[in-house]
């Protein structure tokens, strides 16, 4: 049996990550590089459609894209938090503010450097303090 949230107990499954952008090619390229990496995922697109994850899904973290304006950002994160405890990573272009309510903010602009990021979230389990 599957867990909620990470936090509430340790799952033998591989990592399920919820990824959002309001970038196609990018969202199906994050999506390809976290399964290559065994990483369950549901990519959501759009605001609409990460609304609708956040609620229903079972997730061990969420990655936003960096194509989300902050404000959208910020509402994303208080409906995954209804509904989980998991960590979130904003991925976030040169100079652009950290969001609030994001546990870890990361650079896209190395794929596997992406990957090993992730990789460590979830090996820890948790949120960032």
């Amino acid at each position: 049996m599957r867990v909620r949230c990470r936090l509430s107990g340790r799952s033998l499954m591989a990592g399920s990550i919820l990824s959002i952008s309001y970038d196609r090619a990018l969202l199906l390229t994050r999506q390809a590089l976290f399964e290559a990496a065994g990483y369950r995922v549901a990519s959501a697109y759009g605001f609409t459609d990460a609304m609708r994850l956040c609620d229903n899904g079972s997730f061990d973290l969420m990655v936003m894209g960096h194509s989300i304006p902050p404000a959208d950002k910020r509402v994303l994160i208080e409906q995954f938090r209804q509904h989980c405890d998991a960590p979130v990573v904003s991925l976030l272009r040169h100079g652009e503010p950290l969001v609030d309510g994001a546990d870890y903010h990361a650079s896209p602009d190395d794929p596997h450097e992406l990957v090993s990021t992730v990789a460590e979230i979830l090996q820890n389990g948790q949120r960032a303090a």
